[in-house]
């Protein structure tokens, strides 16, 4: 045991002088920031400055339309962003005349509002190349307004029932427990935070891969396996890098924890959502790091066991990216398991070992798993992470001291029953 614990300490004492860890512990942010940010700022810059035109066909509303485009869009100092001009077409020349404002730059948006737009609320918008998915879908939503506040006028209606109607419900949210009682719910939270932990867990474990596998062919190429098998039993020195391997798994989720602390701290204020400590340090946060814990360390030794099979990293990296494949599988499902977290196929997925520690943290957030199911899966997963081990010592044990020759699927079987 304590030959194990020497192996181990030295495993996380070379994790962590290691470039690839600290990039692995820090790049499934960089790899989120660079997904969102762009979103982000693409969503909340501000709308340029442009020449608009109106072209509208006998509804006698341009004056109005126009009005109510310039009080929607404005710029920070309260001026109009768009310079708009009314033009009249005929059915000759109507086609022509909205290419030439547009291809001759001298609108870059051109609003067609088609006859009788009271009864069919029908327009066209033509823009150019430097009109984004924002703007559009804003200018979309300013004529929806104007349309429905001008049946609404239609109808009889002052200004002050106008407001009453289109007056949006205050809606709070409340989800019934086994317990008969009714908590305000933060789907958010509930949605949110299990994802992190997923994306996280993803994430440690495909950049880490690299890391595993290429740490034990560079003991093999140097032969430092050879001095270490004169004194100590290859189980021992198995379940000694597998050891090391998950605590640094274990100091990669305590930094997650501490960014995630000060992100529920600042970011809710940040983002304009409704966020603190106490929505996200719940009781689950528990599983979710247990189960963390557990993904890592099996996938550890399947990594570990692996790399004992190859000589070279070209080889061993191409067999782990099937691996990792598993993996990512829950990241690519995300969607249809958010909309319905009860469809069978969390369930199914739950019991396949290789996705079992990620199915488990969605369904103990979103489904809010029974203990009993909760500790039932952690000693299933137990259960395999002890037999990939043990299947992995036989495995290293034999390939250790194999060069040149490489390894049957046949042979492996024989070793793993030996």
């Amino acid at each position: 045991m304590n030959k194990t614990l020497t192996i181990a300490q030295w495993e996380l004492r070379r994790g962590l002088k290691s470039k690839a860890f600290i990039i692995s512990v820090f790049m499934p942010f960089v790899v989120l920031l660079i997904s969102i940010v762009p979103s982000l700022l693409a969503f909340s810059g501000n709308i340029e400055a442009k020449d608009m035109g109106i072209i509208d066909q006998g509804n006698g509303i341009y004056t109005e339309v126009a009005e109510h485009l310039n009080e929607q869009f404005q710029s920070d100092d309260g001026e109009a962003i768009y310079t708009i001009q009314e033009y009249q077409t005929t059915s000759e020349n109507h086609d022509t005349l909205i290419n030439a404002l547009v291809k001759d730059n001298i609108a870059g948006i051109v609003i067609v509002i088609h006859p009788g737009f009271m009864n069919n609320a029908e327009i066209n918008i033509y823009h150019d190349e430097n009109v984004g998915l924002e703007e559009i879908s804003k200018l979309k939503s300013a004529m929806r307004q104007y349309s429905m506040e001008k049946r609404i006028v239609a109808l009889g209606m002052t200004k002050e029932d106008m407001d009453y109607v289109l007056e949006r419900p205050d809606i709070t949210i409340y989800e019934v427990g086994d317990s008969g009682d009714a908590v305000k719910s933060n789907l958010i939270v509930r949605y949110g935070v299990p994802g992190v932990f997923l994306w996280l867990l993803v994430m440690g474990i495909v950049m880490s891969s690299s890391m595993l596998i290429s740490g034990v062919i560079e003991e093999r190429s140097n032969r430092i396996l050879e001095i270490m098998m004169s004194s100590i039993k290859p189980n021992q020195l198995m379940m000694g890098k597998i050891l090391g391997i998950g605590m640094l798994g274990v100091i990669q989720i305590t930094i997650y924890l501490v960014i995630i602390l000060i992100f529920s701290l600042y970011g809710g204020t940040l983002l304009n959502i409704d966020l603190s400590p106490g929505d996200v340090f719940t009781p689950n946060i528990l599983w979710y790091f247990l189960y963390f814990i557990m993904g890592y360390f099996m996938y550890a030794a399947l990594y570990v066991s692996l790399g004992s099979l190859f000589d070279n990293e070209r080889e061993a990296q191409q067999s782990v990216g099937y691996l990792s494949l598993f993996a990512v599988l829950p990241i690519m499902l995300i969607q249809p398991i958010i909309m319905n977290p009860g469809t069978p196929l969390t369930g199914i997925l739950s019991f396949i070992p290789l996705t079992t520690p990620f199915m488990m943290i969605l369904k103990i957030g979103m489904l809010s798993a029974p203990l009993w199911e909760i500790l039932l899966m952690m000693l299933y997963l137990i259960a395999w992470i002890t037999a990939i081990s043990w299947a992995g010592s036989k495995i290293f044990r034999t390939t250790l001291l194999m060069y040149g020759k490489r390894a049957t699927l046949k042979e492996i079987i024989q070793w793993i029953k030996a």
